[in-house]
């Protein structure tokens, strides 16, 4: 059976085990990939100064990531559903368009990274010298050889909206791994003794002692070697699409379609990442004594936060990603029934995978937190690990709603949510309460209030658009 036709046909149980967790699995070594990182530069001294350097940069590197995600995802979405219209050519016009769009997006990194590191850091006035500076570092080399990131990203996206669900898995396994091998290499020094958070040292006996630079070096470098293998595998093995550009001509229809989506799933992503660098600004009003020094433990213990919740969250954007071409398939093939159990399923599924990561962050917040951080940043991150996770069930509902407006073409309303939960309800309520009560404990509340409120209001939105798509679909069914 080909690729693209077991989307309308395999039982959607199956289809989602076979879609799905070869993804989810490949998303939870993104989360160790992602935390690695953060886990060797915070062995380099007991300041948190390294981890606080790369939480501050980690915003910025999101964003031209989320640019590729939204790519990648818009060429996705099409592409399922130009398939679910069993048009072959179509779909292969959309890959290729998408591949056009990435290449510019490539360009404009690499350009912003002469100057966007150093201004970006400017926000952080009252910060530490030695803080902006490694953050600049690590900027300027992550987003400067970002061609990796976005090869890897997009093509990825492709052939996932084609069914083929391994390759995306190996490739991002390859540059996990390729990154996990080579951070203690490039960060650590030669003959150098570092402590552990597990109670012990090691000596590293070969290593750059590059520091922070080191761990962006390691990063980009697990990036290109992940970027090459997905695209051999695309051009040199045959796909449901054709990368072969002879006749192609740019229709700026097709632009529009993909940007649609793409920009709805750049904002979603992008969205997360301006709102932390907001709410790093806020925690500025409840700065903390520790010692000699007033410290920004806020933003230290969000930055953590994101990396530990990541090892929750992976799973349920790996199970997305075989989901969306599940629904945009089926949603082009009008086929209603499969269509909805789709959806239920990943609801009820999503929920499964957050009960666990309610009861982790509940009754082990302490231990979570120790894998990256040392001291006063610990005690203080145990109450915000507790507190958030109150919003887990109600992110789950928002992410699972927000994947089904991308995979049938309504990127605005996916937009309008994470618009509404991450930056509309958070960042005003989140200020609000700083300044009223100036103390760090009780901002953490601001995030499942926002959650569950953005909920509440989408729910009715998402009931009215499921009722209007199966009135839809069930007026002509396409046989494939």
């Amino acid at each position: 059976m080909d690729n693209s036709t077991k989307l309308g046909k395999t039982p959607i149980l199956k289809l989602m085990a076979i879609m799905s967790i070869p993804a989810m699995f490949s998303m939870l070594v993104q989360a160790l990939y992602n935390i690695v990182d953060s886990f060797f530069v915070g062995m380099i001294s007991e300041t948190n100064n390294e981890i606080t350097a790369l939480n501050y940069a980690f915003p910025l590197q999101m964003i031209f990531f989320a640019i590729a995600l939204g790519i990648g995802i818009g060429t996705n979405s099409l592409i399922s559903r130009k398939l679910g219209e069993n048009n072959q050519k179509e779909a292969s016009k959309v890959a290729q368009t998408g591949l056009l769009l990435g290449v510019c997006a490539i360009v404009i990194t690499a350009l912003s990274s002469l100057f966007l590191p150093k201004l970006f850091m400017m926000i952080y006035k009252d910060e530490s010298d030695t803080i902006k500076n490694l953050s600049i570092d690590y900027l300027t080399i992550a987003m400067g050889f970002s061609f990796g990131m976005f090869v890897e990203t997009i093509f990825n996206k492709i052939l996932q909206s084609t069914g083929n669900m391994k390759v995306p898995m190996f490739s991002q396994l390859i540059g996990a791994i390729t990154n996990i091998i080579l951070d203690p290499i490039f960060i650590f020094k030669t003959g150098t003794t570092y402590a552990t958070p597990f109670g012990f040292d090691f000596n590293m006996p070969f290593g750059f002692g590059l520091g922070v630079k080191g761990a962006a070096i390691a990063t980009i470098i697990g990036q290109i070697i992940a970027g090459i293998f997905v695209l051999c595998i695309a051009l040199f093995k045959k796909q449901s699409v054709s990368f072969n550009f002879k006749g192609f001509k740019l229709s700026f229809n097709v632009i529009k379609q993909i940007v649609s989506v793409g920009i709805a799933v750049t904002i979603v992503n992008s969205i997360n990442s301006i709102s932390t660098m907001i709410l790093n600004k806020i925690f500025e009003n409840v700065k903390i004594q520790i010692g000699d020094e007033l410290k920004n433990v806020g933003a230290t213990v969000l930055g953590t936060y994101f990396k530990l919740q990541s090892f929750i969250f992976m799973p349920i954007f790996g199970m997305n990603q075989g989901v969306m071409p599940i629904l945009g398939y089926n949603y082009g093939a009008k086929k209603a029934k499969r269509f909805n159990q789709t959806f239920i399923y990943a609801l009820i599924f999503a929920l499964i995978i957050m009960i666990v990561g309610l009861l982790l962050f509940q009754f082990a917040p302490k231990q979570l937190l120790s894998i990256l951080l040392s001291g006063e940043e610990v005690s203080r991150g145990v109450w915000a690990l507790r507190i958030i996770s109150l919003s887990f069930f109600a992110a789950a509902g928002n992410i699972i709603v927000s994947s089904l407006f991308q995979a049938i073409g309504h990127g605005f309303k996916s937009a309008a949510l994470n618009l509404l939960r991450q930056a509309f309800i958070l960042i005003p309520l989140a200020l609000v309460i700083s300044l009223v009560f100036k103390e760090l404990n009780y901002v953490w509340i601001a995030f499942p209030i926002a959650e569950w409120l953005s909920l509440l209001i989408f729910s009715f939105i998402t009931i009215r658009t499921i009722i209007k798509l199966n009135k839809e679909m069930n007026k002509k069914e396409i046989v494939i």
